[in-house]
């Protein structure tokens, strides 16, 4: 069952429980109020009874005739009967009445008082003591116009019921298509969606209600999925092509080499051919791997270290790697900010995020010299590179951190294309902030924030 079906049932169940409980409450008050009154005009009955036939010898027959036309009055279509102390019927209706036995009369003796209803018949009786005796006046009257009062009050309370019921199915029915039509347009969307081609995002109305804030959710998720597939996409048609080469290469030269007897210069040729080729696939596996661990680690146990020794570190790593292109480091940190080059991190990561960094510089410098910048930003370490090189297109700039991604103008430089995503990704783990702007034949500027 749909959301908004359930909740007009469960709104017309609610509202039909209320009313059923709410129209009991008024029956069972009308009810008990029509009685009440009923017994009170008993009550004057039976008084005007007791005044008729036991004071007849004590009053005056101006008052007593007075008396006798409002008990006339007042006794109309009802019974009668006053008992003694035996139990036997002095006056009145002379048929004994099987409802009044010997334990009511005790009651009333008891009590003085005493009104109770049996089926459609009401009784209300007194206790009188008179100097003829002392007697139990007990009337007893149908009143068939509150029976009729009760069923019309029935048919009402029924008629307002299914009405009711009515018009809150039609509003619940309206109000929750209403309200779930933001859900139902998502709904359409959705089914719309191929994350394998383009950037989805769902559009919707400016409810500010936690709807929108479902649907924002929903296009983090949806930004999330779509890198996702664009990181397998990549992954299929860049990390098989890397892959492939050097495996292709491999065995090529190994092919051409058992082909015929070879010359001892070529077999040693062929070897670092091989061996060069080796090497790459090594550092494609390699990086994969580290890819991977940075994906699935947990917790990262960190240290303080100085951020100074990690740079110097790279540097001559990559002196030794990059001989012939230049990198200059310029120091602009006062001796007094010193401590900004303490920085709680993995060591080993973040020397490979720099690495990376540091070394796309020095690969894509285009032979021009590469710039490292110390200083302080906004009381943090402030580190940039920039590099004069071929610089990164628009386009490839959005996709620069995605696994295997290579710009269109890096064909003729080797590489893998993951060197920046493990970078992103350590810097992201250690909360540093990253900043690339690049333009095609200008070159790249990397600011990092720690």
């Amino acid at each position: 069952m749909k959301i908004q079906h359930k909740l007009t049932l469960n709104s017309s169940l609610v509202f039909g429980l209320v009313f059923t409980v709410a129209s009991a409450l008024i029956y069972i008050s009308f009810t008990k109020s029509a009685e009440n009154i009923f017994f009170a005009e008993l009550a004057r009955t039976a008084n005007l009874t007791a005044s008729f036939y036991l004071e007849e010898d004590e009053l005056s027959t101006r008052e007593y005739q007075r008396i006798e036309e409002k008990f006339l009055n007042a006794s109309a279509n009802q019974e009668i009967r006053l008992y003694d102390k035996t139990g036997k019927i002095h006056y009145g209706k002379a048929d004994p009445d099987t409802n009044i036995t010997i334990k009511i009369l005790k009651t009333i003796r008891s009590n003085s008082r005493y009104n109770f209803k049996v089926g459609d018949a009401f009784y209300y009786a007194i206790y009188y003591r008179d100097n003829q005796g002392s007697f139990s006046i007990i009337i007893k009257a149908h009143n068939p116009t509150l029976q009729a009062q009760e069923w019309e009050l029935i048919n009402i309370l029924g008629i307002a019921l299914v009405i009711g019921l009515v018009v809150i199915v039609a509003v619940s029915y309206t109000l929750s298509r209403l309200a779930y039509e933001p859900v139902r347009h998502i709904i359409g969307q959705v089914k719309t969606i191929d994350m394998t081609r383009k950037r989805h995002q769902l559009t919707y109305p400016d409810t500010k209600d936690e709807l929108e804030d479902l649907f924002k959710e929903f296009n983090s998720m949806l930004e999330k999925v779509y890198q996702s597939v664009q990181i397998q996409k990549n992954f299929i048609s860049h990390a098989s092509h890397e892959l492939k080469s050097p495996l292709a290469s491999i065995v090529g030269n190994l092919e051409v080499l058992l082909h015929k007897d070879r010359k001892i210069i070529e077999y040693k040729d062929v070897n670092q051919q091989v061996l060069k080729d080796a090497e790459r696939l090594e550092k494609i596996l390699q990086n994969l791997l580290v890819l991977a661990g940075l994906e699935q680690s947990g917790p990262m146990k960190n240290s303080r270290e100085r951020m100074d020794e990690i740079l110097w570190e790279v540097l001559d790593q990559l002196a030794k790697e990059y001989p012939s292109t230049r990198i200059n480091l310029q120091w602009n940190l006062s001796e007094d900010k010193q401590e900004l080059l303490l920085f709680n991190c993995v060591h080993t990561q973040l020397y490979i995020a720099l690495y990376n960094l540091i070394e796309n510089a020095a690969k894509f410098s285009d032979g021009k010299p590469v710039e490292i910048t110390v200083s302080e930003r906004n009381a943090k370490l402030h580190l940039q590179i920039r590099d004069r090189g071929i610089g990164i297109s628009k386009e490839d700039l959005l996709h620069i951190a995605e696994p295997f991604f290579r710009g269109q103008n890096v064909s003729k430089t080797s590489g893998s294309g993951l060197g920046m995503a493990i970078s992103k990704k350590i810097l992201d783990i250690h909360h540093i902030d990253m900043d690339i702007r690049s333009e095609r034949e200008e070159g790249t500027v990397i600011s990092l924030l720690f």
